[in-house]
């Protein structure tokens, strides 16, 4: 630095640090590089900021997970629901989850290890429970059904999200991937003592991203029967 302080060029201020950037911060780490990535000192040196700064927002990883878990629900919520169609309503809040959980694989393993109580699961509970109001079922009735299609929607967003970790842990393109799952498989069924597998091929091991919708479907068709509806 050299001449009178009043000719140098001031030094630019370092950002502020607030809650929301440190939380988008945390969740692009994860996406970008899972969530075992994720540290307060990893993610202090990504904000240019000391580590104990940080826990002026949260007391403990656990509490940024719950926060990264909470952003990532506020993504979730639907802007706009189809109305007087409850099938349609619901689909659209379900649809959204699978999107927005595909751009953050990480948060399907979390959702299995903590229950989401934030303010926007909060919100996302109240979406989908909007979404069903038309039925004019009672709150268990409602509850029950949402938990029903709860559990199918992480059942298979978790299997659809499996060939894609797997190919992204060894390091495998889709291509790569494919062949050489191709290739297990046909050896597997060649002696013909799996003849049901050799038959179902691919997707009986692994399932992929389709017939979700189908499987849903089945699903609500069987409530409205026992509801007679």
């Amino acid at each position: 630095m050299t001449g009178p302080i009043w000719t140098r060029t001031a030094a630019a201020k370092p950002e502020r640090l607030t809650l929301e950037t440190v939380v988008t911060r945390a969740v692009e780490l994860a996406d970008a590089e899972g969530l075992d990535a994720v540290s307060v000192r990893r993610l202090a040196a990504e904000l240019s900021a000391r580590p104990m700064s940080l826990y002026s927002f949260f007391g403990r990883k656990d509490d940024l997970i719950d926060l990264m878990v909470d952003h990532v629900l506020g993504e979730m919520l639907v802007a706009d629901m189809p109305a007087g169609d409850w099938r349609a309503a619901l689909k659209g809040v379900l649809h959204r989850q699978i999107e927005v959980g595909r751009r953050h694989q990480w948060v399907m393993g979390v959702f299995g290890a903590r229950a989401p109580i934030g303010p926007n699961a909060a919100r996302h509970a109240e979406q989908s429970f909007e979404a069903i109001a038309g039925l004019g079922l009672s709150p268990e009735r409602a509850t029950r059904l949402l938990r029903a299609v709860d559990t199918y929607l992480w059942g298979y967003v978790t299997r659809a999200g499996q060939e894609r970790a797997a190919r992204r842990r060894d390091q495998l393109s889709e291509q790569e991937w494919r062949a050489s799952t191709d290739a297990y498989l046909a050896e597997l069924t060649a002696g013909g003592d799996l003849p049901h597998l050799a038959v179902a091929g691919r997707p009986a091991l692994l399932p992929g991203d389709g017939g979700f919708d189908e499987g849903l479907d089945w699903l609500l068709d069987g409530f409205e029967r026992s509801e007679g509806l």
